[in-house]
């Protein structure tokens, strides 16, 4: 196999070597700058008959370690043409040459006085600035109309050429010479010169991606093949950005319109499998199909509306957009992600700093960064249409962090409900911005405690309850329904007790995450001498969850949504985790008894009480109630084995919560008897048990968010419970970056 690897590496060489000796007998090939087309001169030659020479150095014993090559830093420039040309003569078009067509239009157009466009609206708008300042790979669409086609190019020159000085950026500007290019290639060619483009950021070539990339390019044939060889690609690249005006693909624009859903694609793999950050920025003129995706998006209208602003604007319009391109390049460089982490370092980012992790499809918005350029140019800008009506109103994005005005009590429309002092504090460590409370002063009765501040786009108020269990929840959701009567979202976040197996093979683990998708009340009944029979009649049950609910938890329930929820789930649980207030426990801590076996003095001789309590009609000593299992004894002979303990100590799996959606069993009774939790769930068909989703569920729309921290049998202890607020305070954050602000 490796033998086969280097003898197709040393043949692609030799073939280069013979196209570009026949080459240099003609006319080289795209030696005509203005033919849009990249030069191939004499020295590649020479380089092609290094890297043979190179090839044919290696001893056996070297081959054996083809995965751990890499290719010496003096091939990096026939390498990627090596790759790019495998399979066409077609040419690459230019990248420098066309943004410098770009340059050349838009001083030719202002000489001769023709308006081109105002951009500044665009580099104003907060879609952008999140985009530009995401510390994790994401994408922002720039939706003009037939009649911005002009304002769209000049925004992509922009933008392309001030990335392009200071990190890598890759670009397919639309001009002239580029259109007629596309007139006679199709949309794969597009796809293919970014491929190529991209292929010349990658900082080192190991041996091995070589050959594959060889392969794939000589098979590449669709789309979908070119979107996964960029995926190939950019898992090498630390950090790239990529601008692509699809004007630049003329009557074939169409061909594209689902290029969103596939970008989309690409960045939820790169965010998952990998820390490369990849930004993505597509310029249309025509609507492109977006359907149900969450995304990032700044509606370019008509010149004459985009550009009504106050005619007290003494400013110089130019002057004011060197400024916005000036600080949104600070926000770019303030990016932690440009080590090509991607990661959130800063353990400020979840607290005094508050550096949120805001984005639609999965990105990343840095607050501190955002709101140092909160009021760019306010002073003259405070109508823009662009960043209040036009920024994905209907997104999933935290894209809102950039707030300096203080909301309206009654524009505030999620609330998050915690019974515990524990959970609280790990929703508060989310949080963005916190407003000031004493401008949300109590109405008259309101014995409430809040807090209110911002969670991305959304504002949102904390309650507080002051005691656990159903009726203390319904209290303080009553109250608050008065103070703040725009909430249509409650978000009751904790802890809770999991079921540990449900539909027969899934596994819970401690510090997994439950949301709910219904409800049961399950101690609402009659005690009967012989039985409790709980009541089932409607008006005594959790009415059903409203259909935009129903229809959200149906989405997320998905496979893109269940990922995507897991992905961002565990960034934001990373950078809480590092507060190092709870950490995980770990796997040899998550300790699931035998339900039958009762947590109690194990040694006859310690307690007679104890030795005597057989079954459960017969009671265990108080003494036992509160101490651990250590203490008493318990047999690790009557522990469970579960498959995803197996697959985290072997290596195969990850200790990363899992994200489950079922129904809750809500009552005010602390569920502590494995036996019962079994009974119970078999016959309501319940996941996990807590105690006050059924108080908020009747006042609001509600979701439950709990992070599993024990297994509501008698073994309980709180071991667990930090760490499971966190779990579940991180999917929280999560699931409101994909939660519609206009709902």
């Amino acid at each position: 196999m490796m033998f086969e690897q280097l003898n197709l590496l040393e043949s692609e060489a030799e073939r280069h070597i013979a196209i570009a000796l026949s080459a240099s007998r003609k006319t080289p090939l795209g030696l005509n700058h203005g033919a849009k087309k990249l030069p191939t001169e004499d020295p590649d030659h020479r380089d092609y008959l290094d890297l043979k020479d190179w090839c044919q150095t290696f001893s056996w014993d070297d081959r054996a370690k083809w995965e751990d090559i890499i290719i010496p830093p003096k091939f990096q420039n026939c390498l990627w043409k090596l790759v790019a040309f495998s399979n066409t003569s077609t040419p690459a078009i230019d990248p420098e040459h066309q943004k410098s067509r770009c340059g050349d239009i838009r001083d030719i157009r202002r000489r001769d006085g023709l308006n081109d466009g105002h951009t500044e609206d665009i580099w104003q708008a907060r879609s952008f600035r999140l985009w530009a300042s995401s510390a994790v790979s994401s994408m922002v669409i720039i939706q003009g109309t037939s009649q911005t086609i002009s304002c769209l190019e000049k925004f992509s020159y922009e933008i392309s050429s001030q990335l392009g000085e200071i990190c890598p950026t890759i670009w397919m500007l639309s001009e002239p010479s580029s259109r007629e290019f596309f007139a006679e290639n199709d949309e794969t060619e597009l796809l293919r010169q970014l491929a190529i483009q991209a292929l010349r950021k990658v900082p080192h070539f190991k041996a091995k991606f070589i050959t594959d990339a060889l392969r794939l390019f000589k098979q590449c044939a669709t789309s979908n093949d070119w979107f996964q060889i960029l995926k190939l690609i950019f898992q090498l690249i630390p950090k790239a950005y990529v601008i692509v005006d699809l004007g630049i693909l003329g009557s074939r624009m169409n061909h594209a319109k689902n290029w969103p859903h596939d970008f989309q694609n690409l960045i939820s793999q790169l965010n998952t499998n990998c820390s490369s950050k990849l930004a993505v920025m597509l310029l249309s003129s025509r609507p492109l199909s977006l359907g149900d995706l969450s995304a990032l998006v700044v509606s370019v209208t008509h010149q004459s509306q985009q550009l009504s602003r106050s005619k007290s604007l003494k400013r110089p319009l130019e002057n004011l957009s060197n400024k916005s391109k000036k600080d949104i390049l600070t926000l770019v460089t303030r990016d932690k992600g440009s080590s090509g982490q991607a990661e959130c370092n800063s353990v400020s980012a979840l607290g005094a700093e508050r550096v949120t992790h805001d984005t639609i499809c999965e990105t990343s918005a840095r607050y501190s960064s955002i709101q140092n350029t909160s009021n760019l140019g306010a002073s003259s800008f405070k109508g823009q249409r662009n960043e209040e009506a036009q920024i994905c109103a209907s997104t999933s994005t935290l894209n809102g962090t950039t707030r300096s005005v203080i909301p309206h009590r009654n524009s505030i429309a999620i609330a998050i409900i915690c019974a515990l002092t524990l959970e609280a504090d790990a929703v508060r460590a989310t949080i963005d911005h916190d407003w000031d409370i004493q401008n949300f002063r109590n109405l008259h009765g309101d014995k409430n405690t809040y807090s209110v501040g911002s969670i991305g786009c959304h504002n949102v108020v904390l309650l507080h309850v002051s005691d656990m269990g159903r009726t203390a929840a319904a209290t303080v959701a009553a109250r608050c329904r008065a103070s703040f009567p725009g909430i249509n979202l409650a978000l009751v976040v904790g802890i809770c007790g999991a079921v540990p197996f449900h539909r027969q093979s899934t596994e819970i683990l401690l510090g997994d995450v439950i949301i709910s998708d219904g409800l049961v009340i399950y101690d609402f009944g009659r005690q009967f001498p012989d039985t409790f029979m709980r009541k089932k009649e409607t008006q005594d049950n959790a009415r059903k969850a409203p259909e935009e609910i129903r229809g959200f938890i149906s989405k997320m329930k998905g496979q893109w949504g269940r990922s995507m929820l897991k992905s961002r789930a565990g960034f934001h649980l990373e950078a809480l985790l590092k507060r190092g207030d709870s950490p995980y426990p770990g796997v040899m801590e998550d300790r699931l008894f035998d339900p039958s076996y009762r947590h109690k003095h194990q040694r006859p001789s310690e307690c007679a009480q104890c030795a005597s309590s057989e079954t459960l009609n017969t009671s265990v000593c108080e003494i036992s109630r509160i101490s651990t299992c250590d203490t008493l004894g318990c047999d690790p002979g009557k522990l469970v084995a579960r498959q995803r303990h197996s697959e985290i100590l072997s290596g195969v799996g990850n200790w990363l919560p899992e994200i489950h959606f079922g129904r809750y069993a809500s009552g005010d009774r602390v569920m502590k008897s494995g036996e019962h939790r079994d009974r119970i769930a078999k016959r309501e068909e319940v996941i996990a048990f807590e105690m006050e989703g059924a108080g908020v569920w009747e006042i609001f729309p509600c979701i439950i968010i709990k992070g599993a921290c024990d297994y509501a049998d008698s073994h309980k202890n709180k071991m667990w419970q930090g760490y499971s607020a966190v779990t579940a305070a991180a999917c929280l954050k999560a699931l409101l970056e994909v939660w519609p602000a206009n709902i």
